[in-house]
């Protein structure tokens, strides 16, 4: 099975270096020049890598990454002219696997994307479910849609962004910090009170009584989990029974 590359990166130039490096019958490249076409690209052909630039127009690598992250954990490199050490450990505490800085030789490239799609083969499926429904709450994990007995409920892109990373992790207590890092970045890994007036948000949108919720509910010194309303969680946090994230056969 030939694997699919996407790159995203708007210099041509460097797109046809890179066409010429992956020529061969195991791959299938496809190219981008924009970050938002490039996650267009990503969303719809669900390639097995991603090979990611940082400075681009309309949407940096940054929110590429942590837009791709919300909803896939396939291998993801930066591959870019933007040098330092803190660019390399932006890039992974984002969700990035791999970091290179251009220009690169092209044989310790391969290697690299041959090494991620290995350790990607090995793991769990790379694309999540499309959507989360426990018959009252339902999460469109593929655009911001969500509805709660079968009526639409109008989010702000931020509060979707968290109630989504929560979907995706229905029946366990997802940390402040991960949610920090996954929905506004690593800058504000230590803002915790950003991550508590969201869940504010939401409580007030989804909840029957916001004061007492059901639906979202609060592990102290922990993290948020959300949970079907007649589900009650163990002591362990966890949430026997709650239902799965919808499967889809047409995702790897």
């Amino acid at each position: 099975m030939r694997r699919k590359i996407l790159v995203i990166d708007d210099d041509q130039s460097f797109l046809e270096a890179i066409k010429q490096a992956f020529l061969s019958e195991k791959y299938e490249l496809m190219t981008a020049r924009s970050g938002r076409d490039g996650l267009q690209q990503a969303l719809a052909f669900h390639p097995d890598i991603v090979i990611l630039d940082i400075m681009m127009p309309e949407m940096d690598g940054w929110e590429v990454c942590r837009r791709l992250r919300e909803m896939t954990n396939i291998p993801l490199m930066f591959l870019t002219a933007k040098e330092g050490e803190e660019n390399v450990v932006k890039g992974l505490l984002m969700g990035g696997d791999d970091y290179l800085e251009k220009p690169v030789r092209v044989a310790e490239l391969r290697a690299r994307v041959e090494a991620l799609l290995r350790r990607a083969e090995a793991g769990r499926p790379a694309y999540h479910a499309p959507a989360y429904d426990d018959g009252e709450l339902y999460v469109d994990l593929t655009q911001p849609r969500v509805l709660l007995r079968g009526h639409l409920v109008d989010l702000t892109p931020q509060e979707y962004r968290v109630l989504a990373i929560l979907a995706q992790n229905a029946g366990r207590v997802v940390s402040y910090r991960e949610l920090l890092q996954r929905a506004w970045g690593p800058d504000f890994a230590s803002m915790e009170a950003y991550v508590h007036l969201y869940i504010c948000y939401l409580r007030a949108k989804l909840e029957d009584d916001p004061a007492e919720p059901k639906r979202i509910v609060t592990r102290r010194a922990s993290g948020y989990m959300l949970c079907a309303p007649h589900m009650a969680p163990d002591a362990d946090g966890s949430a026997p029974g709650q239902p799965d994230v919808r499967k889809n056969t047409d995702h790897v």
